[in-house]
């Protein structure tokens, strides 16, 4: 049984339940599987067969579900794309590309143009399922979150595709639930593995395209759970602050991508809702650990309890498993593990290096030290920018915030931050602000800039902030 097929078993059950819920439009269970139905015939009358893999660039939310949903009902591989990037380096060969942009992408393959007519078929609602993909075969595949601006495609058999929705439900079953808004977008993992998880238990997707929007579709909707990332809520926050809109159905907030700082979520719990709950989560192992919001506080730093469908080592220089405590390199390996389409199936049974820095306490909560990557090295000591990055925003007028090493000629880094504020910024007591903190925090130089690169996930590609900062 897959996701689609309870798609279809809702179409029939229960056909006028609101499946994906939008500010102009809502689509029922039925339209979704008629509408599944009529691309999939569409699809396969373009000559699209189960040798191939499919990448999707699809800005309609509910026509994005919709063609995943008919290629993955095929038994053909697909992928979201949100840009369209060459992808040669990942070991992915694209053989067609569905969108609904009308033009040619070069190095996709064929490029098929989704057109109204896509869902206009009359399907046999009572035609047998076409044959489904094996448990053990290459279902989907998912570029990671590429903050290095080099993602890595991450290839999830079906038996790892529909664990993870079955996971997925099992974190929230605490909380009674029935509409979720789900604000990361469909080409990330967070954004439609969520969608998924919603759709395939019978409940309603509401999707917003903006923070207001969003907040006026909870009241409307009476939703029950959102899930975001700190990005996402920020600007929750800065949206309630000039339209106050009551949010009085919401049990729960569902976030990942980034830690959420102290004063970010004092807002977001008085305006919103009290229980947040953070998952942390790499694209190759899934969920990897969850903590309430109450058990982060009292543990600062942490991003949760280990998930216990993961196993999880902390590595030390020596390359052996560090003490409790003590921090290292974080690996992983999970129960539905994905693998790199460059290592190859065989993959999937290996220690992943998630290259984060990390620790486990006793009671097994893991706290983030930050990207290996990304450490700055300061006199032979390494900060994390991360770190960095939450204190700053206890500064007036701080928007958003990134901080990155340059190197200089003597081996050593300098700190550089990329500033967006809300008016004109105080840049020498902002320097000060951060060496009160950390004597370590020495900035060389700060620059104002109206925005900088974050990926679907609403993490900073650094690579980018410092194409911006060599520039200014």
């Amino acid at each position: 049984m897959s996701f689609v097929d309870m798609f279809m078993y809702y179409g029939r059950s229960n056909p006028e339940k609101q499946a994906i819920i939008l500010s102009d439009r809502v689509v029922t269970f039925g339209m979704l599987a008629a509408g599944i139905r009529s691309v999939a015939a569409e699809i396969e009358a373009a000559g699209i067969n189960r040798t191939q893999t499919v990448a999707v660039r699809i800005e309609s939310p509910t026509r994005h579900i919709i063609v995943v949903s008919a290629l993955y009902r095929l038994g053909i591989v697909s992928l979201s794309v949100s840009e369209t990037g060459d992808l040669g380096h990942t070991g992915v060969k694209i053989d067609a590309i569905i969108s609904d942009e009308d033009k040619v992408f070069p190095g996709y393959g064929r490029t098929l143009f989704l057109q109204d007519r896509w869902f206009m078929r009359q399907t046999d609602p009572y035609a047998p399922a076409p044959a489904r993909f094996a448990d053990d075969e290459l279902a989907r595949i998912i570029l990671s979150s590429g903050t290095t601006a080099m993602p890595k495609a991450i290839g999830h058999t079906a038996r790892v595709v529909e664990d993870r929705i079955v996971t997925g439900r099992r974190t929230l079953s605490y909380v009674p639930w029935d509409r979720m808004l789900c604000l990361p977008p469909l080409s990330s993992s967070l954004g439609f593995g969520s969608a998924l998880h919603a759709l395939a238990y019978g409940h309603s997707v509401v999707i917003a395209e903006s923070a207001l929007e969003a907040l006026q579709m909870i009241a409307l909707y009476n939703v029950d759970l959102v899930v975001a990332n700190p990005q996402h809520l920020r600007a929750m926050v800065e949206a309630h602050m000039s339209t106050p809109v009551p949010t009085p159905s919401l049990r729960m907030i569902k976030y990942g991508g980034n830690a959420l700082v102290p004063s970010l979520a004092m807002e977001v719990r008085q305006r919103f809702c009290k229980d947040l709950l953070c998952v942390y989560s790499s694209t190759e192992s899934g969920p990897i650990a969850f903590g309430h919001y109450d058990h982060i506080l009292a543990n600062p730093g942490s991003t949760g309890v280990v998930a216990p469908w993961v196993d999880l080592e902390i590595m030390g220089a020596d390359d052996k498993p560090a003490p409790v405590g003590v921090e290292g390199r974080l690996r992983v390996r999970s129960q539905w593990q994905g693998y790199n389409l460059v290592d190859g199936p065989g993959a999937a049974q290996d220690w992943m290096y998630t290259g984060d820095l990390a620790k486990v306490s006793a009671d097994n909560t893991l706290t983030l030290i930050g990207r290996s990557a990304d450490a700055i090295s300061i006199d032979g000591a390494f900060v994390s920018p991360e770190q960095i990055e939450q204190a700053m925003f206890g500064f007036p007028g701080i928007l958003d915030v990134a901080a990155v090493g340059m190197k200089q000629a003597h081996g050593s880094d300098q700190i550089w931050l990329a500033v967006v504020a809300s008016g004109v910024l105080d840049k020498q007591a902002l320097s000060q602000f951060l060496l009160d903190k950390d004597p370590r925090w020495r900035v060389a130089k700060i620059s104002v800039v109206p925005k900088f690169k974050r990926n679907d996930m609403g993490k900073i590609v650094r690579a980018r902030v410092r194409e911006i900062l060599l520039a200014v």
